[in-house]
């Protein structure tokens, strides 16, 4: 079906332009008389409905609401039009769109996905917090951890290229009997991390054997 009215999806539950609706429903009475009169049949702000400001190309912006979707197929329903009957099929039809299992599935991974970034972004603030002490007490001997070395020189660096790293600058030192420092985080869930000397940092990132 053809998109009669366009749909929000940002939100957990979809919503449409109550201007958008009025004007699809070719409704003659001004939108600020009839959006009050159709909220007398039992629509509450706050759950059917939010107020908000459309675009504007000039001037003030006007008032429009994000209208539910089961609260639009009742408003469609109330106009006992043609209008009405095309636009409420068409909610039903993106109601069911909406809710089959593939598009339940996209929205499930794309929550597991945000989950994931924001523990991973948990991790990392655990990681600075926690190495404050160690950062401290390296400074004057330039000792750095990976967490430490990501955050002082900016690399941006992800999880999983911290953990990378980690493990190649252990085997880089080792190879070369360079000292390698073990630090103490404060967290039992990441003990006890190493810290490398700056110099066997310079020449490691030199090779680029992380890339």
């Amino acid at each position: 079906m053809n998109e009669l009215i366009s749909i929000q999806y940002e939100s957990e539950n979809p919503t449409v332009s109550g201007r958008e609706l009025h004007a699809a429903l070719e409704i003659e009475t001004r939108y600020n008389d009839w959006f009050p009169r159709m909220c007398e049949y039992g629509f509450e702000a706050g759950k059917d409905f939010c107020p908000i400001l459309s675009k504007s190309s000039g001037g003030r912006p006007a008032t429009d609401h994000a209208i539910s979707i089961p609260m639009a197929k009742e408003i469609c329903m109330l106009q006992r039009t043609e209008k009405g009957k095309q636009c409420r099929a068409y909610f039903i039809s993106c109601e069911e769109a909406w809710n089959s299992p593939d598009k339940i599935m996209e929205r499930a991974l794309q929550i597991a996905h945000r989950r994931a970034l924001e523990a991973e972004r948990r991790i990392f603030g655990l990681l600075e917090e926690k190495e404050t002490l160690e950062i401290a007490l390296n400074e004057s001997i330039q000792f750095y951890t990976v967490a430490k070395y990501n955050a002082v020189f900016k690399k941006c660096w992800t999880l999983a290229q911290c953990q990378l790293i980690g493990k190649q600058l252990t085997a880089y030192c080792r190879a070369r009997a360079i000292q390698i420092r073990k630090c103490e985080t404060n967290d039992e869930r990441f003990g006890a991390v190493n810290s490398y000397p700056i110099s066997a940092w310079d020449d490691f990132m030199e090779v680029g054997l992380y890339a």
